[in-house]
């Protein structure tokens, strides 16, 4: 049993833009947690961070520090491809996890994740903090309420006009990142559909993905510690990953979920979800650094035999939280035992079958529905 009193200690393995701009801030809000440890594979940065941070330990080997520091709760924000390692170590090292999405780059790995957490009676969850937005948390509980009715159609898009992050490092290479707008993206609005619409049991995927601006050095974006700089192409930078990723959701319960995300393309920048019941629908637009002057969430339905729209007034958050702050502050909570865990790891493993599913649709030439029955043969 968690000592209530005691601080939850904290360990960051991966010192980069999501650790520095993400979880370390929200890190350092908490009352009720204590970083005790940073890790990075690059010596300089691991120390600069952790100075920055006041963080009293630096390590370029987190196995070393697993086994030196022994924290309650471990944040993995490595290259995807170190997710499902890393996670597992640090579960079987006796911490909680709270991996960066994606969970893994395949289903099984991150079935191994799921099991490990099981096996050792640790939480693991996964950094999709789009749920923690208040008018997230509003439509979900209207849905929940049943006043959308059945709900059984939903559009997730996420476009950026010039968005492609961190050009040439692991971002954008296939080996580390296992795909690129469809896994860094795509897993944040996939996973805010599904959950919205109440964990549905995806049955078949259809999808396709094109790479027409990072070959070509174009619509580079500032995101990541290893961006560009200028705007200017580092030589010999690969891209070999998907710069726009479309698909089709189909689910057990006949509901239909459709999927727009883009690092790049001649579009306006966007996030916005689109959700349609049988007795309303909804529109959720998710404000973000490359602008949106959307209001954050429009409801459609009937007054009178009339159709209506209304935007609820929802108080957003207070000066200093993010949705990302949000998400630790439920993690510690439930390290506690006050409260259940948002995001579980059997639901990562959902969405990574559906971002998995999606990418093998998009490498058939005719792209035929990929089937996910026998997913739920090996899940426990």
């Amino acid at each position: 049993m968690f000592n209530l009193q005691s601080k939850v200690r904290v360990a960051v393995i991966g010192a980069g833009f999501v650790a520095t701009k993400g979880h370390l801030p929200a890190l350092a809000r908490n009352p009720d947690t204590e970083v005790v440890a940073l890790v990075d594979v690059n010596a300089t940065r691991a120390a600069d961070v952790a100075r920055a941070f006041g963080i009293p330990a630096a390590y370029t080997d987190y196995v070393e520090m697993l086994r030196q520091v022994a924290p309650d709760l471990v944040i993995v924000g490595t290259p995807n491809l170190y997710h499902a390692p890393v996670s597992v170590d640090a579960l079987n090292a006796g911490a909680h996890v709270l991996c960066e999405k994606p969970m893994a780059l395949t289903v099984a790995d991150a079935q191994v994740m799921a099991d490990a957490a099981r096996r050792n009676n640790r939480l693991l969850t996964i950094g999709v903090h789009n749920r923690f937005r208040p008018e997230a948390e509003f439509l979900k509980r209207i849905i929940d309420n049943g006043q959308l009715g059945r709900v059984y159609y939903a559009k997730v898009s996420l476009f950026r006009r010039r968005g492609i992050p961190g050009f040439g490092s692991w971002f954008t290479n296939k080996d580390l990142a296992g795909a690129g707008a469809l896994f860094d993206i795509g897993v944040h609005m996939v996973d805010l559909a599904v959950w919205l619409m109440g964990n549905p049991r995806p049955v078949s995927v259809m999808g396709a993905t094109y790479s027409e601006f990072g070959p070509r050095g174009l619509g580079l974006g500032d995101w990541g510690a290893d961006a560009p700089t200028g705007g200017q192409v580092p030589q010999g930078a690969r891209f070999d990953v998907d710069d726009l990723a479309v698909g089709m959701v189909r689910f057990e319960n006949g509901a239909t979920l459709m999927v727009d995300v883009s690092w790049a393309g001649h579009v306006p920048s966007e996030e916005r979800l689109q959700i349609l019941g049988t007795e309303a629908g909804g529109e959720l637009h998710i404000p973000d650094r490359f602008g949106s002057n959307a209001p954050p969430l429009k409801l459609y339905h009937d007054f009178a035999g009339q159709p209506m729209e209304s935007f609820p007034s929802i108080p957003g958050l207070p000066s200093g939280e993010t949705s990302q702050s949000r998400q630790l502050a439920n993690v510690v909570a439930a390290i506690q035992g006050k409260t259940a865990l948002r995001t579980t790891a059997a639901q990562g493993v959902q969405v990574t079958a559906i971002l998995a599913a999606l990418q093998e649709s998009a490498a058939q030439v005719c792209s035929a529905d990929v089937h996910l029955s026998g997913l739920y043969a090996s899940m426990k």
